[in-house]
């Protein structure tokens, strides 16, 4: 399929799925199309493999209830609406199991639910996690267009925390040159996470 036309996709799957919820041919092209992202959250997240499964058909469940009324926003993320929904089955999920002393998911999991106090700091955690793939796909596309020097600017300053004094003697550039190439890489980021984020 062309990316090209991904959104206008999304929005008529929606839109049909608004009008008949129980189309089961749109259903069966929203479970293709949004089930491994799904899925792939709760394997990052730290479910084994037949929890992220539960979860997944838990979301989807929700989902053919909340559908009828919702209304897609083109000037909003409908993964990341979705993300939310599927954060919510996940941490559902874990003290439901929690409650009824089963283990589940890995042991880092389970520490780290037990270990964080806040939700908003889960709800931060996740997003970091859910995110990371983005990023890391945004970065490799990123890097093929700006020159090495540019993105080892970018690397030194953003990841290594280095002044942009140490990065301009060590690259041969001016401080000022390492701090536009900085800014250059980081909108490109955002752009390219933003059309990433939108498929």
């Amino acid at each position: 399929m062309d990316r090209s036309s991904e959104p206008e996709t999304r929005a008529t799957l929606l839109g049909r799925l608004r009008i008949a919820p129980n189309d089961p041919a749109a259903w069966a092209e929203f479970v293709e199309w949004y089930g491994r992202k799904i899925h792939a959250w709760c394997r990052a997240w730290g479910l084994q493999e037949p929890d992220a499964q539960d979860v997944t058909q838990d979301v989807f469940l929700n989902l053919s209830m909340r559908m009828q009324e919702f209304c897609y926003d083109p000037q909003r993320s409908f993964r990341a609406w979705l993300k939310t929904i599927t954060h919510h089955a996940w941490y559902d999920y874990l003290q439901k199991q929690k409650r009824a002393g089963q283990a589940t998911g890995s042991e880092l999991t389970v520490e780290r639910l037990g270990a964080i106090e806040a939700r908003e700091d889960l709800t931060r955690w996740l997003d970091e996690a859910a995110d990371a793939e983005l990023l890391k796909e945004a970065a490799v596309r990123v890097r093929l267009r700006v020159s090495p020097q540019t993105w080892e600017a970018f690397q030194m300053l953003a990841f290594e925390q280095r002044s942009g004094a140490e990065v301009g003697q060590a690259l041969g550039m001016k401080v000022a040159t390492v701090f536009v190439a900085r800014s250059k890489v980081q909108r490109m980021l955002r752009e390219e996470i933003e059309r990433l984020d939108s498929r």
